[in-house]
């Protein structure tokens, strides 16, 4: 074999090789422009929030102010029901969500708790299958989903998914992330919470979930 064949082969194997490598390695670092959504968020009958892992306080001040900028008229907290497995039970993570929210001009008759059980698909899975008996019985015509900036597409698409079938709008609100695509992987809070969540956005991909 000549030198220039197994030259020209060896370069052949290193692009078959490496170029995919880059290729993911290029999504992976760009995963916040990939878990991010764009889509415009609309005043609802119901706002809807994930409490696990348990919202911040920051956080949920922000969700007070939309409340009072009536861009919802009721805030369904969703709670999976954990039994003695967890540290902190289910009711103690709803009283003290609720306590915050009291805390923040947050009426606690616009607040309703929906707890979900552990769902193989994952929590969001479960939970809109549960805010869809809510919008049957209800009659309702608008969901907002609040989740956190980089959380958002995937809970959004899988509320879509799960909620197709009626005539409703689903939307969402993304609170701002102090995170960005030239600084997410610089500190290992960041780079855990982009990384977990493109895992998650990529499983529930595969899985039919969204």
């Amino acid at each position: 074999m000549q030198v220039s064949d197994l030259t020209f082969r060896l370069k052949l194997f290193a692009f078959g090789f490496l170029s995919p490598i880059f290729i993911l390695l290029g999504l992976f670092i760009s995963a916040p422009y990939w878990l991010k959504t764009s889509e415009p968020y609309h005043k609802s009958d119901i706002a809807v929030l994930e409490t696990s892992p348990i919202p911040s306080k920051k956080f949920l001040k922000q969700i007070a102010s939309l409340y009072q900028k009536q861009t919802f008229t009721k805030l369904i907290l969703v709670v999976r029901d954990d039994g003695d497995s967890s540290l902190l039970g289910s009711k103690e993570r709803e009283d003290r969500i609720l306590l915050q929210l009291v805390s923040f001009q947050v009426p606690p008759n616009s607040v309703q708790i929906v707890k979900i059980s552990s769902n193989k698909l994952g929590d969001t899975d479960e939970a809109a299958k549960n805010i869809l008996k809510l919008v049957v019985s209800d009659n309702l015509k608008s969901v907002l989903i609040l989740a956190r900036e980089f959380e958002t597409k995937r809970i959004l698409k899988t509320y879509q998914k799960n909620l197709a079938s009626l005539p409703l709008q689903i939307s969402a609100y993304p609170f701002p992330s102090e995170l960005s695509v030239t600084n997410w992987f610089l500190s290992e809070p960041g780079f855990r919470e982009v990384s977990l969540e493109f895992l998650r956005y990529i499983y529930s991909i595969f899985r039919g979930v969204i």
